[in-house]
């Protein structure tokens, strides 16, 4: 237990850790950006290599439907102007969005859910991409930008959400602390009365 410096007990309030970034948001120093990059560069990767498998299954599909080479240069065409619509609209709507500042134990639920809900697709979707081939490329675009929008942000909402709790938790234990303080004597009889 610390001490404060009118000897009143009190507690060091420590920040929340989050998901992916721990406590290091707090002094956003270099493991803090290095966790943040490195996050940010493995979804990336991971996204680019959905993007590089949904584009050769595109392309494998309208060889399949057989489709005439020159008619496919124009479905291309067509494709990567939709892909590059995805990628714009799904950043700025993203960015536009509201955004919901999480607490942290909110942010390590929703995250929890989030794997649960990326395993049940991943096995779920197989089907799905099958229906969904001709879309596929402009989809994987628009994930791209949801996915830009938020990692580009300057601070993200779980870090925001921990923050605000932070700050929360210090105010309360202020308060708490001036409550235990003792109050001063009012005059020289409550003096007098105090010594003995």
């Amino acid at each position: 237990m610390k001490t404060t410096a009118d000897g009143v007990p009190g507690e060091q309030v420590e920040p929340a850790a989050i998901p992916r970034l721990g406590t290091t948001w707090f002094d956003r120093g270099a493991g803090y950006w290095l966790r943040r990059i490195a996050h940010g560069c493995f979804q990336l990767a991971l996204l680019l290599f959905a993007g590089l498998v949904v584009t050769a299954f595109y392309a494998g599909f309208w060889e399949a439907v057989g489709v005439p080479r020159s008619a496919r240069t124009a479905v291309y065409a067509v494709t990567a102007i939709a892909c590059l619509l995805s990628l714009v609209a799904g950043f700025v709507r993203t960015r536009r969005a509201p955004v919901e500042i999480p607490t942290p134990e909110q942010a390590w639920r929703e995250h929890r859910s989030r794997q649960r809900r990326n395993a049940a697709s991943a096995a779920g979707g197989r089907w799905t991409l099958l229906l969904l081939a001709p879309v596929l490329p402009a989809t994987v675009a628009w994930a791209i930008g949801t996915w830009a929008a938020p990692t580009l942000a300057r601070r993200t909402a779980a870090e925001i959400g921990a923050r605000e709790d932070y700050e929360r938790r210090v105010r309360e234990q202020e308060e708490r602390a001036e409550a235990a303080r003792p109050l001063p004597p009012r005059n020289r009889a409550e003096r007098r009365h105090g010594r003995r």
